[in-house]
């Protein structure tokens, strides 16, 4: 039989997370379930203020003989490695039947890009025949239930997580960065975002004290493992998992704006003025039907904020971004992810997209490589897709 298992908000600020619970079930449960395709690792709504680290769910397709067993097998697992002491609101949904995916796409379009309500989340699995365990407050119930519905027909990307062994979790991880530039020469355009040439950056590797050493992505499995066998470092690690993922797609601000605070989206407009206020931030004020509105793009933006400041009066564009609440000293703003400029005038902005500098992208920024490239098919499996630690090396 296959399940379907949506899983969300174990991590917290403290540690553990969310894809490495994936990577712990893939490992420690197959003589229960059996990862039968890639996991799908899927980034929500990046707006949500009471949103996890990444805001990303993870659904898992399985193979088993005995559903309960099954659920009794996953419920366990989320227990042991969910951090709700540390302010966790874990969200486990468990679905009988793979097929019964398609109910939830609807709900997944919707918590890309506005705010979902727990309840709706609830009685959608209640029609579907789902099951539940809520840790916390289970808000994670939202976000593991939009999972189910992220299709692998979409375009998507692929990411190969490696994970620390629990006694390293918050040490300092030790990446060459020789190689990571070696490995960006040798593997780009089908692996991306990767080091960051302004600031001579290593891109794949975090900072904080979670379990992930790094991350790898890419437009196909077989890239990322490949990238992933070129990399120096000086740890033994415990293993690594590739996803299959809607980050980089843009998934997130393919609707048009309605001006409701915390949504994604997009607005057409024209500029009437360009600020650079404090901080060297970017202000626009533009004119939408008749309607004035407020973008903004962060110095922290790097690229976009530059290509903000040059603007002028009379161009023609489209804002894409997430919409901040009002407050007493600022209106509601739109905090600019990425801008299309469609018209201009001479002497300003060429017609053409413009994004953040690659260490300001979010996971869902779509980067320039990706246009005309975008993947649609999910791959086969390949060899070292899912490592275990026994089979792991450590590069010296």
């Amino acid at each position: 039989m296959r399940f379907l298992a949506g899983i969300d908000d174990t991590d917290s600020a403290r540690g553990y997370c969310t894809t490495y619970l994936a990577y712990r079930i893939a490992t420690d449960l197959s003589p229960v379930v059996r990862v039968c395709a890639y996991p799908r690792l899927v980034r929500l709504n990046p707006n949500i203020p009471f949103k996890t680290r990444g805001n990303a769910a993870v659904c898992l397709t399985l193979e088993g003989d005995d559903p309960d067993e099954a659920f009794r097998a996953l419920s366990s697992k989320v227990r042991a490695l969910a951090d709700v002491e540390g302010g966790a609101n874990s969200g486990l949904v468990f679905l009988d039947c793979a097929s019964k995916a398609d109910a939830f796409e609807d709900l997944y379009q919707d918590a890309l890009s506005a705010v979902v309500s727990p309840q709706r989340a609830r009685s959608l699995i209640r029609q579907a025949g789902g099951r539940t365990l809520e840790l916390g407050n289970g808000m994670g119930v939202v976000g593991a239930a939009a999972s189910l519905g992220f299709a692998g027909t979409s375009d998507h990307t692929y990411e190969l997580i490696a994970y620390r062994r629990k006694e390293r979790w918050g040490t300092r991880r030790l990446v060459d960065s020789s190689s990571v530039k070696e490995m960006d020469a040798r593997m780009f355009p089908h692996t991306f975002n990767s080091f960051d040439y302004q600031k001579r950056k290593v891109l794949v590797a975090p900072h904080g004290p979670d379990p992930v050493f790094v991350g790898i992505r890419g437009d196909s499995p077989s890239s990322v493992v490949r990238a992933f066998s070129m990399l120096k470092y000086d740890e033994l690690l415990e293993g690594h998992m590739v996803y299959l993922s809607n980050q980089h797609t843009d998934a997130h601000i393919q609707r048009e704006l309605d001006w409701k605070v915390y949504s994604s989206g997009w607005v057409d407009g024209t500029v009437e003025e360009v600020e650079v206020g404090e901080g060297g931030h970017v202000y626009v004020t533009f004119d939408q039907s008749g309607g004035r509105h407020m973008l903004a793009a962060y110095e922290p933006t790097g690229d976009l904020r530059r290509s903000a400041k040059l603007l002028k009066r009379g161009d023609t564009i489209r804002a894409f971004g997430g919409v901040r609440r009002a407050t007493s000293r600022h209106p509601k703003i739109l905090n600019m992810e990425k801008l299309e400029v469609k018209r201009t005038r001479v002497g300003g902005l060429e017609a053409g997209v413009y994004i953040p500098s690659p260490r300001a992208n979010r996971h869902l920024t779509k980067p320039l490589i990706r246009y005309g490239l975008e993947v649609y098919e999910e791959a086969e499996s390949v060899e070292g897709w899912l490592e275990p630690s026994t089979q792991l090396r450590v590069h010296a």
